[in-house]
């Protein structure tokens, strides 16, 4: 992200609390609290913007007199976004402020104890049976968290707030914090009971009570310092030209782009690329089509979301080079999907010819695999394999004998491992703001990456690109990027990741030879039909390549074995740009594998120079990426290795724990 401003913020609870998961552990405790990482209660961000926001009504109506839609009031509005009742008239407008996890300060511990509760029936004032639980509790304490002002808004471009607008939202922040009485479940019967301090730093006062002093006072000041006009959002400092032909709106100039290189520099460009390496510190959602009250995630991050951020990172550097501007349009700048990382080794998508024994042994922890291009129908019942991810030439560490597996026999030799990175469940409810009540039919289930997972994509430029004074500074190894990914971003709570370069070298392809060979696509394709239409069969695929010169021919099926692994996904997304869904699209699935004949050198050296920038429609967004003759393809039956959660994001914790119950 671009600069920000941050805040400091302090919660502390002087009663017991405990903000619930709404999950428990069978044979046990009816409720367990939230924890992080290190098993210590956490308030999650998603939680301090919605009683904070509640708040920050009142105190921008105070502000203002008691007028309504004062200057205070639209503040408000504007620093936490539309509210989930709105009509949709003011859906492109995003939040400005985003909270943070409340977490225990490092070093700290929080007890966390049992509470017992029944219910007394109001007739016989006894124990109503069935009505006894067992729920968490946390002690009295105190948490830290940050408080951080959005520093770009939907479009990309860099907000710059005035000293004057951060006292303003620090101001309104701080009174709404100080408004805030309870978090948490239970507070009815005095749970939860807190102060939350927004905008002094807690490692300069030891006591909470100097906390609330300090905060009291600046509010004192700040109100008769600033004046009513103060309270505003910045606008776009420097506003991005956007290089296409669309409708002109007051908040996106429009700019054409400048002329592509002539059409035999752009035939075989020299290409350069890096690798772009994610660090999940957050749980990140990567936008899936929502099912029923499930926020849905898939188990990857597209090129679509990682495209943008790249680009921004480059204009930002270097905001009036025109060749910079016009990267993705002129294809200068691809990026490939993020796919998960085990032990170094990136993850493919797994081939949609490999099947494996329906019936394994018991505690077994590996799997046989059955390659279908190269070998006929098994003896036994095999099931195939649709989903996950394969890594080639990974070293499966064998499980320890406590975990009920069986030893692996030295004899056995591993390919690789197969699994695919677990993801998170965290279930939420919207709270009636009258009542403070969970409102009827507001519960849902947010899935997503989890934390502590790694991803790599590949960042690849034309050289002419790389060539630009400035590029390869910004693009320098080592240097760690903060960035705010995938969908629910802004919520504090999702979507924060750190994002370093691999050294910028040039690319270096294997050539192909002309026979037949394996194509196995590693991200979704977007290949249209005869008609230029939306596209997915067989032959569509292999007329994309014809249409860029890699002529190919489906090798003829004269056995059992397969020819073709083909099968096909929904592709929607939305857009915040816009404020709306793109348009779904049919994309030939990632994992999908042909058996083909290169015919001559000619569509064997256009084959190679396709497998650098993928094949089909969006491609700059990491769509169509393959690989020609994978030597994983070429063996009959071959062994791999159970992946567990342990190999994607390290030891099992008490946070993933009960996010795995959800």
């Amino acid at each position: 992200m671009s600069k920000t401003n941050a805040f400091p913020l302090t919660v502390v609870f002087h009663s017991d609390w405990g903000v619930s998961t709404g999950t428990g552990i069978a044979g046990g405790i009816d409720s367990v609290i939230e924890k992080d990482r290190t098993g210590n209660p956490v308030v999650r961000g998603t939680v301090l913007t919605g009683v904070i926001r509640e708040q920050a009504v009142i105190a921008a109506q105070a502000l203002d007199d008691g007028k309504d839609n004062g200057p205070w009031t639209r503040f408000a509005g504007d620093l936490f976004g539309p509210e989930a009742d709105d009509d949709g008239k003011d859906r492109r407008h995003q939040r400005n402020v985003i909270f943070s996890d409340a977490t225990v300060p490092e070093g700290q511990d929080v007890p966390i104890h049992e509470v017992v509760s029944l219910s007394i029936d109001d007739e016989t004032g006894t124990a109503r049976d069935d009505f006894l639980r067992f729920f968490e509790r946390a002690g009295a304490c105190r948490l830290e968290g940050t408080v951080t002002l959005v520093g770009e808004d939907v479009d990309g471009q860099e907000l710059t707030w005035s000293h004057e607008q951060c006292d303003a939202a620090r101001l309104l922040l701080a009174l709404s914090g100080l408004l805030v009485r309870g978090i948490g479940s239970n507070r009815s019967d005095g749970d939860g009971m807190c102060d939350i301090l927004i905008g002094v730093d807690p490692a300069l006062h030891a006591d909470g009570g100097e906390i609330l002093s300090q905060v009291r006072r600046w509010c004192s000041q700040a109100m008769d310092r600033l004046s009513p006009e103060t309270p505003t959002v910045p606008r776009a400092t420097r506003a991005f030209a956007i290089p296409h032909v669309a409708a002109r709106t007051t908040s996106s100039p429009v700019a054409e782009p400048e002329p592509a290189p002539s059409s035999g520099a752009l035939q075989s460009p020299k290409w350069w690329s890096t690798k772009l390496t994610i660090n999940l510190l957050t749980p990140v959602v990567s936008y899936d089509v929502p099912m029923s009250n499930e926020v849905r995630s898939l188990d990857f991050l597209r090129g679509t979301v990682l495209l943008p951020w790249v680009h921004r990172l480059l204009r930002r550097a270097l905001p009036g080079d025109a060749a910079v501007r016009d990267a993705v349009v002129h294809g200068r700048l691809l990026v490939s999907d993020a796919l998960p990382v085990v032990g170094d080794v990136v993850g493919l998508p797994t081939p949609l010819a490999l099947s494996t024994p329906k019936v394994r042994k018991p505690n077994q922890c590996w799997r046989e695999v059955t390659n279908r291009l190269r070998t006929g129908e098994p003896q036994d019942v095999h099931s195939p394999l649709r989903s996950g991810f394969v890594f080639p030439g990974l070293e499966v560490a064998p499980p320890e004998p406590s975990d009920g597996h069986d030893p692996l026999d030295k004899k056995l030799t591993l390919s690789g491992g197969l699994g695919a990175p677990p993801l998170t469940g965290r279930q939420a409810t919207a709270h009636s703001t009258a009542t403070g009540a969970a409102k009827d039919g507001a519960l849902f289930l947010v899935r997503a990456l989890p934390a502590g997972l790694t991803l790599q994509a590949t960042m690849t430029l034309s050289e002419d690109l790389v060539r630009i004074s400035g590029v390869k500074e910004v693009l320098a190894t080592g240097a760690a990027h903060d960035a705010r990914l995938g969908s629910r971003r802004l919520s504090g709570t999702y979507g924060h990741a750190r994002c370093t370069f691999s050294p910028l070298t040039e690319t270096a392809t294997s050539p192909v030879a002309p026979g037949e060979t394996t194509l196995w696509f590693t991200s979704d394709v977007l290949a249209r039909s005869a008609a230029l239409g939306p596209g997915g069969s067989q032959q569509d695929l292999v007329d994309a390549f014809g249409r860029l010169g890699a002529r190919l021919e489906v090798c003829r099926q004269t056995d059992d074995r397969f020819t073709a692994g083909i099968r096909h996904r929904r592709i929607d997304s939305w857009s915040t740009a816009g404020g709306q869904p793109r348009p779904t699209r049919t994309a030939i699935q990632a994992g999908s594998v042909l058996r083909v004949l290169v015919p001559d050198e000619a569509a064997a050296l256009a084959l190679t120079r396709l497998t650098v920038t993928g094949l089909g429609d969006l491609t700059a967004q990491g769509f169509g990426r393959f690989v020609v003759g994978h030597p994983l393809l070429d063996e009959k039956i071959f062994s791999l290795g159970d992946l567990r959660r342990s190999d994607f994001v390290g030891s099992t914790d008490a946070a993933t724990s009960q996010e795995e119950q959800s």
